[in-house]
């Protein structure tokens, strides 16, 4: 199984991925069968955790010290796996931060594990006003689409999931720059999009922008789940991110393979033919 994803991917990038933009990935760690870590390129690592639809979260080391963690795996166990992992092979000095993108839990399922490591968590005050009001809707929608007997420990993992919310919080509406070690990291609302409080993060000095879910990969045909999407605001926010970011040379979809600033234009166009098919 674990040959097969890989070559899958390989595949996938050899077909798909701009050369300038992405390199092929190398398999950095493979820490369960649906749990991966790639290595996208010099200190930028892609995870991957397929629970049960594989969603990335993406780490990316500022300096000797600092890494900066956008979104967790969607569970606590996934996540204390990458972390004992990261600090195996990096040392216990290192010092991690993570960003929350969004209320979802393939956006921070894993903050209780991080609460426990006292790695702190940044995320936006409508993150955390989403995760009260509306988080037991969004997964009884995600229990009824997860049918069939292969997915019932999912159905029971996520009817009983309890989320911790982020520990440090920022006002959505304005730009935040978190800035460690001599490096930044900003984080940019554009507008709704997949939900009403996706963010994305931009890396400068790797060009670097972790699209979250609001940015689909080159595969996708359809805008996946919209349960929470506001898909009249959504292509116009992702012109904003282009416009914002427009040295981004690696962007990297909260699903599926990273690629170009092509993925944005890409998601507007699947994201307008979504809202063509509601209307």
């Amino acid at each position: 199984m674990k040959r097969r994803a890989v070559a899958l991917i390989a595949g996938y990038c050899f077909l798909h991925c701009p050369p300038a933009a992405f390199a092929q990935p190398r398999v950095a760690a493979q820490l369960m069968d649906d749990l991966t870590v790639y290595e996208l390129q010099k200190d930028v690592l892609l995870v991957t955790h397929s629970y049960p639809w594989p969603g990335n979260s993406l780490l990316v080391r500022l300096n000797r010290t600092n890494w900066v963690w956008a979104d967790t795996p969607c569970t606590p166990e996934a996540t204390r796996l990458v972390v004992k992992w990261l600090y195996m092979k990096y040392g216990e000095r290192i010092r991690i931060t993570e960003i929350n993108t969004g209320f979802h839990i393939d956006n921070l399922g894993g903050n209780r594990e991080l609460l426990k490591w006292k790695i702190p968590t940044y995320g936006s005050s409508l993150t955390c006003e989403l995760l009260r009001t509306k988080s037991k809707k969004t997964m009884a929608k995600m229990i009824d689409l997860l049918r069939g007997p292969e997915n019932e420990k999912y159905r029971d993992a996520y009817r009983s999931f309890v989320f911790s919310p982020p520990t440090n919080r920022f006002d959505i509406t304005k730009i935040q720059t978190l800035r460690l070690g001599g490096n930044t990291v900003e984080i940019y609302f554009p507008g709704p999009t997949h939900t009403f409080d996706n963010v994305v993060v931009y890396f400068p000095d790797k060009r670097v922008l972790f699209g979250t879910c609001m940015v689909l990969a080159a595969d996708a045909k359809s805008a996946g789940y919209t349960g929470d999407a506001d898909l009249a605001r959504w292509p116009e926010s992702l012109r904003k991110v282009a416009k914002r970011f427009p040295r981004a040379a690696l962007v990297v979809p909260g699903h599926g393979e990273p690629g170009g600033p092509e993925l944005i234009e890409h998601s507007i166009r699947v994201v307008e033919r979504s809202r063509e098919c509601q209307e």
